[in-house]
Formats: structure tokens, C-alpha cells, sequence
């Protein structure tokens, strides 16, 4: 396996458990200090709404800037929208509105990482292993799904929010450094960079 796609997805499945352990502890925290249902709800619409959203705005950016350079801004996005989380908490400054806040902020990082990650598998593999990588990208996140939550709710009972919320922090952190020490060479294209309105545009025609 090539050395730097080993790092970066290792890295990801870190990130993506503490992810899944930051969605339960969220959804706790959120039940605790709301009695609305639709507060409760809304939880899991604040971090699947921007991978709606933003995926194809984020599509257009990994096709004309340095797609590394985009996975960094979105796993920086992704920690400082944690570290603040977890700061109101230990200060007792949580309000539903803010939860929701902080979470949206937290998933418009990973909606601006992950197309830029998925583009950069074929810059990263050589060609032929490329099929075994999507695979592997698509395994090692179903893998994690199973034990996230299971794990979140472990942590949240026998160590309290705080602590969830500090670890998933710390496994933000473990990207983003692999990320700033790995560099991977581009495949460079003969075409001219379009433009954003033009990139969105052939996106949107290309998945009708």
C-alpha cells in the first residue's frame, strides 16, 4: 500500500470515530438541556445537511486548487469548531442554538474535506490500485460506523461529556497534522482551470 494514502486513511478512521462519538455526546448533551424533540432532531440534521449542501460547491474547489490545501482548511475547520465546543461545555455556556452552531460548523468542515480526500485517491495510488482504494475508503468507514456510536455512549456514561468532547477533539488533530507532513505529487492536466460557476454547473449536469 502506498505509504502516504496508509497515513491519510488511517488518520481519516481516527477522525471518523471520534466523529461518531461527537455526534452521540452532542445528541446527549442536547437532550439534557432540551426538552424540544425537534431540538433533538435537529442534531443529526446540523451534521448531514452540509454534505447536502456544500458537496458540490466543495467538488468544484478540489478540481481547481490544491485539493491538499482544501483538506487542511477543512480539517482546521473541523478543530477549531471542536475546541470551541468543547470549551462552552467546560465553561457552561451551552445553549441549544449553539450546539447546533458548533455542529454545523464542525460537518462544513468534513463537506469541504471529503471531496477533496475522494479526488485525491487517484493523485496518491497508482492507477491500477485505485478500485482497492475506493473500496478500502468505503470499508474503513462502515467498519467505524459500527463501533463509533457503541463507543461514544461508553465514554459519555464513564467519563461524561467533557471528556468525549476533548477526545474527539484530539482525534481531529490526527489528520490534520498527517496532512501537514504528508505531500503527494499532482497529476498535472492539460486542460485550463475553469471557473467555480462553470465547475458547479458541469457537476450538476454530470450527475443528472
Amino acid at each position: 500500500m502506498q505509504p502516504t494514502f496508509r497515513s491519510i486513511w488511517l488518520a481519516t478512521q481516527v477522525s471518523s470515530l471520534g466523529w461518531l462519538m461527537q455526534t452521540v455526546a452532542i445528541s446527549w448533551l442536547m437532550a439534557t438541556i432540551s426538552t424540544s424533540d425537534l431540538m433533538v432532531a435537529l442534531v443529526q440534521a446540523s451534521s448531514n445537511l452540509p454534505a447536502f449542501i456544500l458537496s458540490v460547491f466543495a467538488g468544484a474547489l478540489a478540481d481547481n486548487f490544491s485539493r491538499r490545501r482544501v483538506m487542511f482548511a477543512g480539517r482546521c475547520l473541523m478543530v477549531i469548531g471542536s475546541a470551541m465546543l468543547t470549551a462552552v461545555v467546560a465553561l457552561g455556556f451551552v445553549s441549544p442554538w449553539m450546539i447546533l452552531g458548533f455542529s454545523f460548523l464542525i460537518a462544513c468542515g468534513g463537506a469541504l474535506h471529503d471531496p477533496a480526500w475522494q479526488a485525491s485517491v487517484g493523485d496518491i495510488v497508482d492507477r491500477r490500485d485505485v478500485p482497492a482504494a475506493v473500496t478500502l475508503l468505503s470499508v474503513g468507514f462502515n467498519t467505524v460506523r459500527t463501533v463509533g456510536p457503541a463507543l461514544g455512549g461508553i465514554v459519555v456514561a464513564s467519563f461524561g461529556l467533557l471528556a468525549a468532547f476533548s477526545v474527539t477533539t484530539l482525534t481531529y488533530l490526527v489528520p490534520l497534522g498527517t496532512i501537514w507532513r504528508c505531500k503527494w505529487k499532482v497529476r498535472s492536466s492539460p486542460l485550463p482551470r475553469e471557473s467555480m460557476r462553470t465547475a458547479i454547473y458541469d457537476g450538476l449536469r454530470f450527475t443528472a
